[in-house]
């Protein structure tokens, strides 16, 4: 994407040091910290390891398919950040102690691992235990959708909670009721009614200049945000530009729970697989309950196989152990974290018009999202 044919582009990327780093084994988790789901991802930083912004945001389309590509991505949007960068750069060479509060919550707090092939889970698999930390090496590379699984199997190994940020990881803006325009850092092309958004204040048309106090170069920014927030929600102070001045909102508020408006379960890299390794079905959301779409492929070897045998194709999944009203991200977070493994799951659903009730068995032992 980014070739430098572009004059343009090329301009811009000749203002800055590029270092190129094409897979995940030995880079500090402390530092380099984005969504995992991406094919690839642009940090702005400065030689001191201070992050000025990120480019990069996942999409349901992004690379599952050769045909599948990323709509967020945009030449003029790349463009539009890296000047962006360079603006918040000047800044923070003019003056580092103004700049360095905004600056400072865009590197996240460090991981339990600070490297994906130091983790627990990571040490059990050849390919990430002898890594070589070599960019030429393809026999030892650690991908990067590999840095949130071993994370997620890490803290099972070490009975470590599973907190709802890193299972509803870098939520989309639609959480807030936002919409961007791919084509700038980051312009709201939609507030939704009734959203915390519109309770806000924000317009459609207005430029986000920042949010939580740190600048804006893209969505990846705003993402970021959302992402560091805490699961149980909070106040975010908007600033904006509309009509030429400069306007300060300070009432985006998110409440309790705020995460779980969010889909996870498009995430196929991780939570495709979780979804066979524990319900043995591929799910889908649907008004009435949860959607049985397909059986997990036979290429797939450790599917739930109890699973598997009960539920049918079709078959809407009304109630889980007697509640009602879950998404399927809400289904396959409560079987992750909340049923022992090898105990019984109780699902009501409907099939041919009747109601059926049934069971299945949690894996026993617990699935590896990593060692599928």
């Amino acid at each position: 994407m980014a070739s430098q044919d572009d004059p343009e582009l090329k301009a811009l990327l000749d203002k800055f040091v590029c270092v190129r780093r094409v897979q995940m084994g030995g880079v500090d988790l402390a530092t380099f910290q984005s969504d995992p789901h991406l094919s690839w991802s642009i940090f702005f930083m400065n030689g001191d390891k201070t992050i000025y912004g990120r480019y990069g945001s996942s999409h349901p389309r992004t690379k599952r398919s050769k045909s599948d590509s990323n709509p967020n991505h945009t030449m003029k949007g790349l463009k539009a950040a890296l000047a962006k960068a360079l603006k918040v750069h000047a800044s923070y060479v003019k003056d580092p102690a103004a700049e360095k509060a905004s600056l400072a919550p865009k590197t996240g707090a460090a991981p339990p691992w600070r490297f994906a092939e130091k983790t627990p889970s990571a040490k059990k698999y050849k390919r990430m235990k002898h890594l070589k930390r070599s960019d030429t090496d393809t026999h030892g590379c650690v991908h990067c959708h590999e840095v949130h699984r071993t994370e997620i199997d890490s803290r099972f190994m070490k009975k470590l909670e599973i907190p709802d940020r890193l299972l509803w990881l870098y939520p989309s803006p639609s959480v807030l009721g936002l919409s961007f325009s791919k084509d700038h850092c980051a312009q709201i092309t939609n507030v939704a009614r009734n959203s915390p958004a519109a309770a806000a204040g924000l317009k459609r048309g207005d430029d986000l200049l920042a949010l939580a106090d740190q600048p804006l170069c893209s969505l990846a920014d705003v993402i970021w945000v959302l992402h560091g927030l805490p699961d149980e929600g909070g106040v975010l102070e908007a600033v904006v530009s509309r009509g030429g001045e400069t306007v300060i909102l300070a009432n985006v508020r998110l409440d309790a729970g705020w995460r779980r408006k969010d889909d996870f379960c498009w995430r196929f890299r991780t939570f495709g697989y979780a979804m066979w390794l524990w319900t043995g079905v591929t799910l889908a959301d649907d008004p009435r309950g949860i959607r049985v779409t397909h059986h997990s492929p036979h290429w797939f070897k450790k599917p739930n196989r109890d699973a598997r045998k009960k539920l049918k194709r079709g078959d809407i999944i009304l109630s889980v152990d007697g509640n009602e009203g879950w998404s399927r991200s809400d289904y396959i977070a409560y079987l992750m974290r909340e049923k022992k493994p090898g105990t019984r799951v109780k699902l009501e659903v409907e099939r041919g018009g009747k109601r059926v009730k049934l069971e299945f068995t949690n894996p026993k032992p617990r699935p590896e999202v990593q060692g599928y």
